[in-house]
């Protein structure tokens, strides 16, 4: 998700398999094959951005992290993770998703939170970027991961035009900062006060206000700074199928980046007319076959 993008693995393909069976998705010779050649990235700097990733945002599928920082190599995952686990750094769960099938999520442990904030840093990470070992809540364990493939499109769309990202604050994060600016009026100079303490703190942080004077929390926000050196943001909504109509419109028309995380949700998105627009369907771990939802 930051410094260097993943690239594909390098090596040559093997010779095609005499099986008419096709591989499994995911199997190195088939990897091999579908990647093309290019200039490579080691296997310490793939595990320092994956790492790192893990860290920013909590929680991460194990899926999903493959496919963005290691090509969608099983074997190289697989590697990185075990070493991660045997150092103590990173703890790996198995959680239901919302169709029943099992998936697994990668969070950091408290040792492991210093040693990521040392390479977020390395990386050219805003200082203020937060670190922090996540708390598993298995109900909205489906809706995280869809934040974190939610924020990788929108890293895609940022690099292609020349920007990086330089910091990423979940919802809980600017909620916090939020409020404890305002407690911190109330405090001091009353409820009026609180008010324009608030509405002052969520400007400052680029969250718009509705006409009834509502802050628009998105789930995850992006600052980036592109080609021109100028600092810029993206609020960004990871749309599932149980949200109102009205909620998805306020947040469209104060310029949320939407996708959805299933189909009832592109659904809904196409309905309102956003389906072209941040609208893509973000598939991942739970909408796979439950036979192959893990590497």
């Amino acid at each position: 998700m930051f410094g260097r993008t993943a690239e594909p693995d390098p090596r040559p393909a093997a010779p095609p398999s005499r099986s008419r069976e096709r591989m499994r998705k995911g199997h190195r010779r088939e990897y091999a094959a579908d990647r093309a050649r290019g200039s490579t990235i080691s296997f310490e700097d793939r595990c320092a951005g994956a790492l790192t990733d893990i860290g920013v945002f909590g929680a991460v599928s194990y899926r999903d992290l493959a496919e963005a920082r290691f090509g969608g190599h099983p074997h190289t995952t697989r590697r990185a993770v075990n070493a991660w686990i045997r150092d103590g750094t990173v703890e790996e769960h198995t959680v239901t998703g919302p169709k029943g099938n099992s998936f697994k999520l990668l969070t950091l442990t408290r040792e492991g939170v210093a040693e990521v904030r040392k390479l977020a840093a390395k990386r050219g990470m805003d200082p203020g970027q937060s670190i922090r070992p996540a708390r598993i809540r298995t109900e909205e364990a489906a809706h995280d991961t869809a934040i974190y493939r939610a924020c990788r499109k929108e890293r895609q769309r940022l690099e292609a035009r020349g920007a990086a990202v330089r910091r990423v604050r979940l919802d809980s994060e600017l909620k916090s900062a939020v409020a404890r600016a305002s407690e911190a009026a109330r405090r001091k100079n009353g409820k009026r006060a609180a008010d324009a303490e608030r509405h002052r703190t969520a400007s400052e942080l680029g969250l718009p206000i509705d006409d009834d004077g509502r802050i628009l929390h998105p789930d995850v926000q992006i600052e980036y700074t592109d080609a021109d050196g100028r600092t810029g943001r993206v609020n960004i909504e990871a749309v599932s199928g149980n949200y109102r109509e009205p909620a998805v419109r306020a947040k469209a028309a104060a310029g949320f980046a939407l996708h959805a995380t299933g189909p009832a949700a592109a659904g809904l998105l196409r309905r309102l007319g956003l389906g072209n627009e941040g609208g893509s369907w973000l598939r991942g771990p739970t909408d796979r076959d439950p036979a192959a939802v893990e590497l």
